[in-house]
């Protein structure tokens, strides 16, 4: 008799009929609409049109607030001030301790100190130009308009940053509108998933360098000052540019963690290579922080830090997400 060879039977698993992964495979592509390309520019024109509207009224609406504006615009400016001023009262009262306090200013201006104190830290002294002839703290309490619409163009401006905020719902409704449409659902979910964390970061990074960054950066170059050769006198426009920049890169910089997971995510980037290229990383945080703040180092930290932690914070997370990464195929002639 014939030897007859008989093949190995395979159990096939059972699979679930209402098993996602198999409607995903089955089921038909997805039909995006189709629009002709002045379509397209009629729909972006009617955004355009909401957005900029949206704009002009927030820009109206903030128009009659300008001591407000101003004060919120001004307070990392109040910050630093304050925290120098306590300074120079620590140091006219290590001086007095001491027995070296001049006898015929520096008692006047401890005295003057001591007895409104607490108005001139609460913003309530009534004559703030004269604080350095009755303190002997040489750093103005106002800032400086060196230019004639100086102090208007920083309303002006001011007023647009806030009045954007105001309109950001709006704006970013008609944006996400008009792209939308060219998405797929998977897409949109993904944006819907990212775009609640990015808002907190942007927020948690302007806020960073509102009440830390900037106050801070630019008391450590007050102090440095030798305010018996240069006088500290900020001018109105320099400032509210260096507000705005650093509270601007700062909330950019602080997404760092989400587009790193992003990038992941959309299989441009994988954890293994965000790992070995941490060097590079470093080194491009220290480059763009340093042309971002003002030319001193504690500026430059003050950035570089929180941006190095982000990094950190981005490569765990993109570490625990290495399971949906794609798997690298083997090279042509490996076996897989």
């Amino acid at each position: 008799m014939a030897n007859h060879r008989h093949a190995a039977i395979v159990p096939v698993p059972m699979v679930a009929l209402d098993d996602p992964r198999i409607r995903e495979a089955y089921a038909e592509p997805e039909e995006l609409p189709r629009m002709a390309f002045g379509d397209h520019l009629d729909e972006l024109r009617k955004r355009l049109v909401r957005s900029v509207g949206a704009l002009v009224v927030a820009v109206a609406a903030m128009l009659p607030f300008h001591d407000e504006v101003q004060g919120i615009i001004t307070e990392p400016y109040r910050i630093l001030w304050r925290q120098a001023f306590l300074d120079h009262v620590a140091s006219l009262e290590a001086k007095e301790a001491a027995a070296v306090l001049d006898k015929d200013f520096g008692v006047e201006f401890l005295a003057n100190c001591r007895k409104y104190g607490e108005q001139i830290l609460a913003g309530e002294f009534p004559w703030p130009a004269l604080l350095p002839d009755k303190t002997g703290f040489p750093v103005p309490y106002t800032l400086v308009a060196i230019g004639g619409l100086d102090d208007f163009w920083t309303f002006m401006m001011s007023s647009f940053v806030f009045a954007f905020v105001m309109a950001s719902p709006v704006v970013i409704w008609q944006v996400w509108a008009f792209i939308a449409a060219g998405l797929y659902q998977g897409e949109r979910k993904v944006f819907y998933r990212f775009f609640p964390f990015s808002i907190v970061l942007l927020t948690t990074g302007v806020l960073f360098g509102y009440f830390y960054a900037v106050p801070y950066g630019l008391g450590w170059l007050v102090r440095m000052m030798k305010t018996d050769q240069v006088s500290a006198l900020l001018g109105v426009s320099q400032y509210f540019t260096l507000l705005f920049t650093m509270t601007a890169a700062l909330g950019a910089v602080f997404q760092l963690p989400l587009v790193m997971v992003a990038l992941q995510r959309v299989g441009l980037v994988r954890h293994s290579t965000l790992a070995k290229n941490w060097r590079g990383m470093v080194l491009a945080i220290f480059v763009i922080s340093a042309v971002i703040t003002p030319p001193d180092p504690f500026s430059m930290m003050l950035m570089a830090g929180p941006t190095l932690l982000l990094y950190l914070i981005g490569l765990m997370l993109t570490s625990r997400g290495k399971r949906h990464e794609v798997p690298i195929p083997p090279p042509v002639g490996e076996p897989a």
